[in-house]
């Protein structure tokens, strides 16, 4: 699709974590803060939880691009390690170590190595951001653990930031996992938006793609904000396809026709728009006929969300 049709440099509302597009709501800035103070005392574990879509992994590479360059990393986007060896491989393969054909034992020892080489090497700890870390199994996470106690001179060798749904955090509170849970620093929860930070979301990702923020009109953005829940991906594909769909129509910008059908097609129903005051008669004048003249009629939704075509 040309989206300079609508004047923007490139494609808005991106399904991947996009860095450049971060909007500083004031949950995913304490957020950020609390990964950041979290390192700075060298905890060994730091859990960044919340639901579904709300931007956990784009706070963890925020706080990654925040890091000195010499600090040494480790990304996991999307381990499910369930044994130990499952949760060693990858991070060799991401240090650039030998992996294959290894025995756990021989994992460990290579990884352990590595790691403490280069936090002598760096003065820092590794950092290891395990993504979707819901799903680590119980004895990945008793490895993680392991790998949080190792130290050199200048202090810890690893640093691992758990980012992970809700679920993480209670199951950490079971028996079993109780030296574990007794590492991780002091938890970071990214929440929803708030309505108001929604619709400034909005805007921020227009602005960020090089449209007019005005793009969307008051009503479109009232539209998205009420079905979206302040989840910023369900934002994001709520507003991408409101763009499409006037895009689609000729449209130069996105009325609340646009938005109303986008909130259709992927199954979000529009927040129902709160009753006004009851108006009463001025005491010296006799109310309207039929009704009152203050209150203006409204549009039933149906109607305004009738189908655009091309």
């Amino acid at each position: 699709m040309d989206w300079s049709h609508l004047g923007f440099d490139r494609q808005p509302f991106r399904p991947a974590v996009d860095p450049d597009a971060y909007f500083p709501a004031g949950g995913h800035e304490a957020a950020l803060a609390a990964v950041a103070a979290g390192f700075a005392r060298r905890d060994p574990v730091v859990l960044l939880d919340g639901p579904t879509g709300v931007g956990k992994s784009l706070v963890a590479r925020k706080w990654l691009e925040h890091l000195l360059p010499d600090v040494p990393r480790v990304v996991l986007p999307g381990c499910r390690a369930a044994a130990p060896a499952e949760l060693l491989q990858p991070i060799l393969f991401d240090l650039g170590e030998p992996y294959r054909g290894l025995t756990e034992a021989e994992l460990r020892l290579a990884a352990t190595g590595r790691l403490l080489d280069a936090a002598a090497a760096s003065g820092y700890p590794t950092v290891v951001v395990v993504d979707e870390a819901q799903h680590l199994g119980r004895a990945a996470l008793e490895e993680l653990r392991l790998l949080g106690n190792l130290e050199t001179r200048g202090g810890a060798a690893v640093f691992a930031l758990l980012v992970a749904r809700p679920t993480l955090r209670a199951r950490l509170r079971r028996p079993g996992l109780e030296a574990l849970a007794q590492r991780v620093g002091v938890p970071a929860a990214v929440p929803p938006l708030s309505a108001d930070e929604a619709a400034k979301y909005l805007r921020h990702q227009v602005r960020a793609a090089g449209g007019a923020p005005e793009l969307f009109d008051e009503a479109a953005v009232a539209a998205v904000v009420g079905a979206c829940g302040g989840v910023p991906r369900v934002l994001n594909r709520a507003a991408g396809l409101a763009l499409e769909l006037a895009a689609e129509a000729g449209a130069t910008a996105v009325d609340v026709e646009a938005a109303l059908e986008a909130l259709d097609r992927l199954g979000l129903a529009a927040a129902e728009e709160p009753a006004g005051p009851v108006l009463l008669p001025h005491p010296g004048r006799p109310a309207a006929a039929g009704r009152d003249e203050a209150a203006p009629a409204r549009v039933p939704k149906n109607t305004a969300a009738r189908k655009r075509t091309a």
